[in-house]
């Protein structure tokens, strides 16, 4: 699957290219008591450089893990052609694909641990039914006997 560069990365890069290539200013010579500070102020933006160039890595990981999730699970962008089933507000979720996902996925594990379909109970009912209006006939011949 091909995704689509974000452009911000090559603008940063040049950026940082920009920085690293620009000449420095030489040290001075003797440590004065004003350098403190300002080493300090130079760590904390650091700090906050790298933070905030972490949060943008965090987020684009987000981006991605979301893009691939909706992929295998189909629910990306609504096709137009197709028509909105119940609820059209929640199709723009996927939440009705996801429904049935997950209900294809629950009845297969039920199937391999032995649980009767939905079908196969609704047979066993009327098997039940029928049984129980033949013992009434049986119980009802007895009594007029």
């Amino acid at each position: 699957m091909a995704t689509r560069r974000d452009e911000t990365v090559s603008v940063k890069k040049k950026a940082a290219a920009a920085k690293k290539a620009a000449p420095r200013k030489a040290a001075p010579a003797k440590k004065t008591t004003a350098a403190a500070p300002a080493k300090k102020a130079g760590a904390q933006g650091l700090l906050r450089a790298g933070l905030k160039a972490l949060g943008n890595v965090r987020n684009d990981v987000v981006k991605r893990q979301t893009n691939v999730i909706e992929s295998l699970l189909g629910i990306g962008q609504p096709k137009p052609d197709t028509p909105a089933r119940g609820f059209p507000g929640l199709d723009s979720f996927g939440i009705r694909k996801f429904e049935d996902v997950f209900d294809q996925r629950v009845a297969t594990a039920m199937q391999r641990l032995g649980m009767p379909s939905a079908q196969e109970i609704q047979e066993l009912r009327e098997q039940m039914r029928l049984l129980l209006e033949h013992l009434e006939r049986i119980e009802s011949g007895r009594r007029k006997r």
